[in-house]
């Protein structure tokens, strides 16, 4: 109940907020005329592709009802870049009402209504292809991570609530850019920057700081090329940051960590005091974390086997994932790296097939938990720098252990404790024998010696398998599903409180 009248209190103060501003502010509006606009007609394949008959459909309807339409933002960005845009965007002066109106009219069918109360249509034409339009808006009120926006009919004034110049380019079905901020310039020249005052942009929406470092690492052409003022600006507004979701914070981390000079970037981004409120404890040596990006970049490792580099044990990678939110399997593929990445005498020095031996016997150990363990072991190769062996574990096929608990019972041993020791002995035997041994060698062989070492041994641990530990994660995260939502959202704010602590006695 506290939840829900914290939420009914927040929605009616936007409600009032928006009855407050009926008009657009004044900042915005110069904002939007601080800049001449700057056109440039294009005709190139990228252009010209998505031009779909559906589309085609779609420009007609919304000229024939004096509604202008234009690509937006990213696409017209991949478009100047000559690359072909996977996700088109479009912004129109019609507002959701209307372009409801001219879709219900014209049989078009309506999908996915969420994104309407922030002016988001999206229609289905043909039943072959969707078109999310978007009506032009900017954000009149603003908390950091939310919106209160008001429709408009001018692109200047859309242009002017976008965050990075390169994305507030819009292009109509003439083959004309309009460029409001010079972002045809600064893509030219490979320059990131937030529209006007990147305080006021950060302040806007705090996840911003962690957008400006993915563009930085996919278009800036060197490593460390940042703007100065742009640095200040997130280093004095970083705390905004406490406020976003861990979902959208993974969301931004994880593309910057797979993209293009992780290593500077990410640097760049904890020397502007950014880790702590990511769960990422300091003091971090970057130096080493930079090599390390280095070391693995060929082999185009995911986020987990870069950003785990960064925690020295279990515990610091459990903080991180209190603060973030992402799948069990980058969890486990998080624990199995810090847990292993150590282990630095296990590629065997012969240049046979068995150089691998080890490797392999940690996928077959800990397959039986989790069933895309060879990928994680893969990931574990890239991250130790073994970038010439990990494609020879890619390809190799598990053999699967040919004994069962049903063959132990038709040998009349009685099902107990001692079952999971005596499979774990044979296991041992079958991976020493380079996974060769048949089911019939390993019954008639070997069973008997285990059997007998196992009624000589004074408890039943003296034969405890030997297999190396599977990490915990399963069982661990099942239990911290049970854990009441509030309490792990509290130690996640004194996790946060914590490292801006020792950050400042270590200033």
């Amino acid at each position: 109940m506290t939840l829900l009248r914290k939420f009914i209190t927040v929605k009616t103060y936007f409600r009032y907020l928006q009855t407050f501003y009926n008009r657009t502010p004044a900042e915005v509006r110069y904002r939007a005329k601080s800049r001449m606009l700057i056109t440039q007609k294009i005709d190139t394949p990228e252009y010209r592709s998505i031009i779909t008959p559906q589309l085609s459909k779609l420009i007609k309807l919304f000229k024939e009802n004096n509604y202008e339409l234009r690509i937006a933002g990213g696409a017209v960005r991949d478009i100047l870049m000559n690359i072909q845009p996977h996700d088109v965007d479009f912004a129109t002066t019609a507002t959701p009402d209307q372009m409801k109106d001219i879709f219900t009219k014209a049989n078009i069918r309506l999908i996915n209504s969420n994104g309407e109360k922030h002016g988001t249509i999206t229609c289905r034409v043909d039943d072959l292809e969707n078109f999310e339009v978007t009506t032009l808006r900017v954000d009149v009120v603003t908390d950091g991570r939310h919106a209160v926006v008001e429709f408009v009919k001018d692109f200047a004034l859309d242009a002017s609530r976008r965050d990075l110049t390169v994305n507030a380019l819009y292009l109509d079905f003439d083959g004309i850019i309009y460029d409001y901020f010079n972002g045809i310039d600064d893509l030219k020249n490979r320059r990131i920057r937030f529209v006007g005052d990147p305080v006021h942009r950060i302040q806007e929406d705090y996840l911003r700081i962690l957008r400006y470092f993915r563009f930085y690492g996919r278009l800036a052409e060197y490593p460390n090329s940042h703007e100065e003022s742009t640095l200040t600006a997130i280093r004095e507004n970083a705390v905004g940051l406490k406020e976003i979701s861990g979902e959208r914070l993974w969301s931004e981390l994880r593309q910057i960590a797979e993209g293009r000079f992780a290593g500077p970037v990410i640097r760049k981004m904890l020397e502007q005091n950014i880790g702590i409120y990511l769960g990422i404890p300091p003091p971090t040596d970057l130096d080493e974390f930079e090599k390390h990006c280095e070391k693995c970049k060929e082999s185009k490792p995911r986020a987990a086997t870069i950003l785990t580099k960064l925690f020295r044990n279990i515990q610091e990678l459990e903080t991180f994932e209190m603060r973030m939110k992402y799948s069990n399997e980058t969890k486990r593929l998080s624990q199995l790296l810090v847990t292993y990445r150590d282990i630095t005498q296990l590629i065997t020095t012969n240049a046979s097939s068995n150089r691998l031996k080890a490797y392999k016997d940690l996928v077959i150990d800990l397959v039986v938990v989790d069933p895309s363990a060879k990928e994680k072991v893969t990931e574990l190769l890239k991250y130790q720098g073994h970038t010439q062996l990990y494609s020879e574990l890619e390809q190799w096929k598990i053999p699967k252990f040919p004994i069962s608990g049903g063959m132990l019972a038709l040998k009349g041993i009685k099902q107990g404790p001692n079952y999971k020791i005596i499979l774990n002995e044979l296991k041992e035997i079958w991976k020493e024998s380079n996974y060769e041994k048949t089911e019939k060698e390993l019954l008639e062989n070997c069973l008997p010696s285990v059997l007998e070492k196992l009624s000589n041994s004074t408890t039943t641990t003296e034969i405890a398998s030997t297999s190396p530990p599977a990490f915990a994660s399963v069982k661990r995260y099942k239990k911290l599903k049970k854990d009441d939502t509030a309490t792990r959202v509290g130690n996640a704010d004194d996790m946060i409180q914590n490292n801006i602590k020792t950050a400042s006695m270590s200033v």
